[in-house]
């Protein structure tokens, strides 16, 4: 199982800003890796992943979700951080007094004056466990978002796979339809001069005739296909791929392993990343209560301050005013009317919400596992099947050919070998490429897809 990330359900989580952007520019360089590797070769897996790395709007999408919560885990932690202020201010003003002022009495003045202030504060939180209990729950945020970040490339590699087949699945088959066309024709076209010839009957022709017109509309449809298929690959790559390399026939293919359905269960029950992420949301949901519960604890700050002024006038007269301080500040909230327990009462709600989500994800990633791995059991049989009947249809082709030039088969049923050969030919392609498919389904499910075993599927591959 290789290209494991290793999230523990609990305890993985991104323990700072530099190695968070360090998970992001991993992705930079496989791109440039598998470029370079491709940029010689035919279009192939490996470069429709490189490309789809670089163009993919729901891949480029998790990816600035990654970094919205890095940067929430940031904030998170500027809550316990001091607080440094400067606030100056420069005044022209104009003061009229008439009346009694500071025990003076029928005081009637007026004056124009300016005014210099400023004021530097510093806070410092000493005491705030409702922000401190935050900056847990962000770093578990990120670890949850790393787990979903693992599980855009898992899906971003599997879509990528799929899209590749399928348009692999496309592109052979109009070329079986365009060799079956062909064959029939030539077939059809013996048949019309034996029948000049009054050597086969007008009925074998017209059926000869049939199947060359069910051929060709047959190979229209798979063009039709084969463009959409096209199509769909390049929403993911940004660009129209041709030419792709395809799996050969007689390729050995890589066994299941471990062969124990079970081993792969446990796989996924512990590293699914969607299943790692809802069990550290679930923990953050919890964690949030707590935090919404702390807000109603007293809060401690240390506060220090300066304040001057210099006033140029006024009723006072000119001066200069200083002030320093600096201390301790105790604040408890007595009444918010209800707004604590109600924000209480809704973290708990989220939290009973990202449970079920966990327990939906833990049956998800069981039931992914047991399906991917039953779907890979039975492809190993149906190509061993497969490969047979293909063997036995190249021999039944052979027969009829000798069949028909001893007269005891006719041109009609050597078609229909053709046509059997080609059918096997086209299963046992599909065959093969939806082994493959789910063997990447499977480790995606365990939690262990990676580039290496995207790269061990493209080596499988030849122009």
């Amino acid at each position: 199982m290789s290209g494991s990330y290793g999230l523990a359900a609990t305890g993985a989580f991104v323990s700072g800003k530099t190695k968070g952007w360090a998970v992001l520019g991993r992705w930079v360089a496989i791109i440039g890796g598998l470029v370079g590797a491709t940029a010689a070769a035919a279009d192939d897996l490996a470069r429709a992943y490189a490309l789809a790395l670089d163009q993919d709007p729901t891949w480029v999408e998790a990816q600035a979700r990654y970094a919205e919560v890095l940067a929430d885990q940031e904030l998170a932690r500027a809550g316990y951080h001091p607080v440094l202020t400067l606030a100056g201010r420069a005044t022209a003003n104009h003061r009229e007094v008439d009346g009694e002022f500071f025990g003076l009495d029928n005081l009637n003045r007026d004056d124009d004056f300016e005014a210099l202030s400023y004021a530097i504060a510093l806070r410092q939180p000493l005491l705030r466990l409702d922000r401190w209990r935050a900056r847990d729950v962000a770093a578990l945020r990120s670890g949850a978002a790393l787990a979903r970040l693992h599980a855009a490339e898992s899906d971003l590699m599997l879509r990528v796979a799929e899209a590749y087949f399928a348009a692999l699945d496309a592109e052979q088959d109009l070329e079986v339809f365009r060799a079956e066309l062909q064959a029939i024709a030539e077939r059809a076209d013996q048949i019309r001069e034996q029948t000049r010839l009054e050597l086969a009957t007008r009925a074998g022709q017209s059926e000869a005739d049939a199947q060359r017109e069910l051929a060709q509309a047959r190979l229209l449809r798979a063009r039709q296909a084969l463009d959409t298929s096209r199509a769909e690959l390049a929403l993911l790559t940004g660009q129209l791929a041709t030419g792709l390399a395809r799996v050969p026939l007689s390729r050995a293919l890589p066994p299941v392993e471990p062969a124990n359905q079970q081993d792969w269960v446990e796989q996924a029950r512990s590293s699914n990343p969607m299943l790692v992420a809802a069990r550290l949301e679930s923990e953050v949901a919890g964690r949030q209560v707590d935090v919404q519960r702390a807000a109603r604890w007293p809060t401690v700050d240390l506060i220090a301050q300066r304040e001057y002024l210099d006033n140029s006038g006024g009723v006072t007269g000119a001066r200069e005013d200083s002030e320093d301080l600096i201390g301790l500040e105790l604040r408890l909230s007595l009444f918010d009317g209800g707004e604590a327990r109600a924000r209480t009462s809704a973290a708990m709600a989220r939290y009973q919400q990202a449970l079920a989500r966990q327990a939906r994800a833990l049956r998800q990633a069981e039931f992914d596992a047991l399906r991917a791995y039953s779907a890979l059991e039975l492809g190993q049989a149906q190509i061993e099947a497969l490969q047979a009947a293909r063997g036995a249809t190249y021999d039944a082709v052979e027969a009829t050919e000798g069949g028909v030039f001893a007269g005891t088969r006719t041109a009609v049923d050597l078609v229909q070998s053709l046509r059997e050969r080609f059918d096997a030919e086209r299963a046992l392609s599909r065959a093969i490429h939806a082994y493959l498919l789910n063997s990447l389904r499977l480790q995606a499910a365990a939690g262990t897809l990676g580039v290496d075993d995207l790269m061990a599927v493209n080596r499988l591959l030849s122009d």
